[in-house]
């Protein structure tokens, strides 16, 4: 039995890619692919993070687990919920598909990775991992806007970056050949399949077709039939962003230490903010994190991708150079306040 385990990175579509598994059990099964239920209400396969880590999740609280040992004990019990489903299916599946991107994101360290490789190489004959790479200045503005959306922090975009870039825990899936380096010495390099998220690098210039190109080696079936997710994880406007920014002190996701129940209160009339126009970066921002990663981009460049031309990620022709982060009006603030209280 195989599996193909794609482990995001956030922000590259993994969502809309989950979804659209799920509401496509039926037609992954007719083709030999069970995507499979990991004891979580979420399409997620967040429970491999719970079981494999080597920390307990705040959110593996959740479902019990304290202590290392509960960890070991729900991977136990994991296994067990996966090899049900596989011995269920009566021999009509030839691969196990498992997604969640909390494997690059919150994993921390090769030791998770490890005992991620022990929990699926007792169970599958052949261990395939699927990864995207995003370009680490959209990867770094995405991710600012999420900690705007999310009430996590009120740091202007330059300030997070600084803080990111000297962090490896903070945004670790910027760092590209740190993370790869330590799932290529647990699965062996030829079993990480690499991909780079950008509509031009990929197959059919369209996430889901270039993801089932890897999922069926190359050879995909007929996809008309398949129904399509909502792609639902629009980042927010660049106004909204500085709006939320300068309201953080009063709307923070935390409060004395507990989530703060009137950030939960207003959360879905934050989503509803406008999302455009789309926040940018200035090209002196976009090469300044782009500099800070030129020779790790070559490693991965050099080892996954040898016949393309470097850069890994050639400089974006910006038709205005400037950033529009940082910048809101009084009338746009108005309009956002009423939003949140009407």
């Amino acid at each position: 039995m195989k599996v193909i385990c794609h482990i995001g990175h956030p922000k590259t579509a993994s969502t809309f890619l989950q979804n659209t598994c799920a509401q496509n059990a039926g037609w992954l099964r007719g083709h030999g692919i069970l995507y499979p239920d990991m004891l979580v209400p979420d399409v997620n396969h967040i429970s491999l993070l719970y079981a494999c880590a080597n920390y307990i999740s705040v959110f593996a609280r959740d479902y019990g687990i304290e202590s290392l040992e509960e960890a070991r004990e729900f991977g136990t019990k994991l296994s067990a919920h996966l090899r049900r489903q596989i011995d269920e299916a009566n021999g009509e599946i030839h691969t196990v598909l498992l997604s969640s991107e909390n494997l690059t994101a919150n994993i921390s360290g090769p030791q998770g990775v490890q005992n991620l490789a022990d929990f699926l190489s007792e169970i599958f004959d052949e261990v395939r991992i699927l990864v995207y790479l995003r370009r680490q200045d959209d990867a770094l503005l995405s991710m600012y806007g999420e900690y705007m959306r999310r009430g996590f922090g009120g740091m202007t975009f330059d300030s997070f970056v600084d803080e990111a870039l000297g962090n490896t825990v903070m945004v670790p899936y910027i760092f590209h050949r740190r993370i790869l380096e330590f799932w290529n010495e647990s699965f062996g390099r030829d079993r990480v399949t690499v991909r780079i998220f950008d509509r031009d690098e990929l197959v059919g210039q369209d996430i889901l077709t270039d993801f089932f190109d890897v999922v069926f080696s190359g050879n995909p079936p007929d996809m008309s039939q398949l129904r399509r997710s909502a792609n639902d994880n629009t980042g927010l406007s660049a106004p909204a962003l500085e709006f939320l920014r300068q309201m953080h002190p009063f709307i923070s996701y935390h409060w004395n230490g507990k989530p703060n129940p009137l950030r939960q209160r207003l959360q879905g009339r934050i989503e509803t903010l406008p999302v455009e126009p789309r926040a940018r970066l200035s090209r002196e921002q976009s090469e300044r994190i782009m500099a800070r990663f030129s020779s790790a981009n070559e490693w991965v460049r050099t080892t996954y991708f040898p016949d393309k031309p470097a850069p890994l990620f050639p400089p974006r022709r910006r038709e205005d150079p400037t950033s529009n982060l940082g910048q809101i009006t009084i009338s746009e603030f108005a309009q956002f306040t009423g939003h949140m209280l009407l």
